[in-house]
């Protein structure tokens, strides 16, 4: 119970703060135009142009795009309400400068020959011609639900209403692809595809139907399915896309076609007027577990197979969901995960803190013993373990405790990355975003050198590369999620407390090397100067002594 003991005054400022107004504002998400030529390696996609396979942006030389700027993609789209790319970031909230057409995080493939949302009547690609539609933004003042386009145009003996929405806070946007049939009698599959993923030749496929899933399977498609994946791999790593069937629309089949397409499909029947409603969720992103929690995919058969660190970020998730039950804010919430987190591992800090600070205070006596025994390596070891036994000190206390908080911190990291938190907290607009005002890196950097004041006590040396490390690595942090740095920043305090509480009643170490020899001669000290009663001199033995003292006695 110590540690929460000692936690208490931060438990109770806390109380305090829940009263506090939670956030000043929220970021959301913003479209805006888009030149296709801003892409940067648009010679890759010209040289596709000449070819028997032609990438979809060949027909789109000069056109302008909609950029729907997210927290986990920046998406794309075509005039016509298509998905022309799909850039996922490797951080959330991250602003992406520039878009590289060929990258590996634009999981819509630029060499594909068609686009994603691609409108396919039993397998051939019918492009809209003379849509119209423009993006309306939904949602009063700086909070944005979503952005809706809906697009009207004929393809080929069809007449198509495509309706993408896209929500804050979530890398899933919905699609209903309408079709009525103009003329022509014959039924067809409609379709709604998706090319992917990538730079991935052979990603790995899934279709999920009930309660299992089709690993892989041939080109075809399989009735009533549960959703369709591309993923790049099987080892719950890199970039997916998964596409489900939306709550409205008719009955779906859904499969793989070659090259790398997931679709959905519809029938229609045959007759001017007939109609076929394809309304779908897609899902572009990280392969990763905490995003598939919360985007609502996690029960889907067979799409994610956790390792044990995915099990357990899992666990910290809900924890956290647990707590912003009863906290209003995920500010708070983050701070109260981060102090029972300290509370657990304050035993293990305690045990590192006490090796570290006996560790310094052996510091001179160890350099004491690499001077003597310098040319002899066997014996310095044997003189350095006596110490230690002497002292009472384990060289290896404070490495254990750190290598059983590793794991701790490295699921907290995944779980603060990826967790989308959509809201503010104090001055920081959104948790899921870097802090703008770069009050956080600041923080984080004067709280990490008050740690290493303590950490490197009587080394001075040792304090000064602390001191320039932690000024370089805020250039590295400036763009960490605000969530992230509000964990860190936390910790980070509560461990500084620990090292005050700890080093109480600690003598202060030696300076490292002040046990050296002096470099100069060294200085003649008086008795008088040195405190010391002057020793006497022993008596002379000569032959006067003697003699004088006869003459007086005569």
């Amino acid at each position: 119970m110590k540690p929460f003991r000692n936690l208490l005054p931060a438990l109770v400022a806390l109380a305090a703060l829940a009263g506090a107004p939670i956030a000043l504002a929220q970021l959301v998400i913003e479209a805006s135009s888009f030149p296709v030529a801003d892409f940067r390696a648009l010679d890759k996609v010209q040289a596709t142009c000449d070819g028997a396979a032609p990438s979809f942006l060949c027909d789109l030389q000069g056109e302008e795009l909609t950029l729907i700027a997210g927290k986990g993609v920046d998406y794309f789209f075509t005039p016509t309400g298509e998905l022309a790319a799909a850039f996922a970031k490797q951080q959330r909230g991250q602003n992406l400068n520039a878009y590289n057409i060929d990258a590996n995080t634009n999981l819509v493939p630029f060499d594909a020959t068609i686009p994603g949302l691609a409108l396919l009547v039993d397998g051939e690609y019918l492009a809209a011609q003379d849509a119209s539609g423009a993006w309306a933004r939904n949602g009063d003042g700086l909070w944005v639900g979503s952005y809706t386009a809906t697009y009207v145009g004929a393809a080929g003996e069809f007449e198509v209403e495509r309706r993408v929405t896209l929500r804050n806070g979530v890398d899933t946007f919905d699609v209903a692809l309408d079709v009525t049939r103009l003329s022509g009698d014959e039924p067809a599959d409609v379709q709604l595809a998706t090319p992917g993923i990538g730079r991935t030749a052979n990603p790995t496929v899934k279709v999920g139907h009930g309660t299992t899933f089709t690993l892989n399977p041939p080109e075809q498609t399989f009735a009533d399915p549960s959703y369709v994946s591309l993923q790049q791999n099987d080892n719950n790593r890199g970039f997916a896309i998964v596409m489900a069937p939306g709550a409205t629309g008719d009955e779906l089949r859904g499969g793989y076609l070659r090259p790398n397409r997931v679709v959905f499909e519809a029938s229609i029947p045959g007759g001017e007027g007939a109609t076929a409603h394809v309304h779908a969720s897609l899902y572009a992103g990280h392969n990763e577990l905490v995003r598939y929690h919360q985007e609502g995919y996690l029960e889907l058969p067979g799409l994610f197979r956790p390792n044990i660190l995915g099990r357990l970020s899992l666990l910290v998730v809900r924890v956290l969901e647990f707590i912003h039950q009863y906290v209003p804010s995920w500010g708070l919430s983050i701070i109260v995960l981060t102090l029972l987190f300290r509370a657990l591992v304050w035993p293990l800090i305690t045990t590192q803190t006490k090796s570290m600070f006996g560790m310094q205070r052996l510091q001179p006596k160890l350099q004491e013993l690499q001077r003597k025994y310098k040319d002899d390596r066997e014996k310095l070891t044997q003189e350095t373990m006596a110490l230690y036994r002497e002292a009472g000190v384990n060289p290896a206390g404070g490495c254990l405790p750190i290598l059983l908080q590793m794991p701790l911190f490295i699921i907290l990291w995944r779980v603060f990355v990826n967790f989308e938190f959509n809201e503010g907290f104090l001055w920081l607009p959104d948790l899921g975003r870097p802090d703008p005002f770069f009050v956080l890196p600041v923080l984080y950097v004067l709280v990490m050198l008050a740690t290493s004041y303590f950490s490197s006590r009587g080394n001075p040396q040792m304090l000064r590369q602390s001191m320039i490390i932690n000024v370089v690595f805020v250039f590295i942090i400036v763009g960490f999620p605000a969530g992230v740095l509000v964990y860190y920043v936390v910790s980070m305090l509560v461990q500084v407390f620990q090292y005050w509480l700890l080093s109480r009643g600690q003598p202060a170490p030696a300076l490292a090397g002040a046990g050296a020899p002096a470099a100069q001669a060294p200085v003649k000290t008086t008795a008088r100067q040195a405190g010391k009663a002057p020793a006497e001199r022993p008596a002379k033995a000569t032959s006067k002594a003697p003699a004088k003292s006869d003459k007086r006695r005569k």
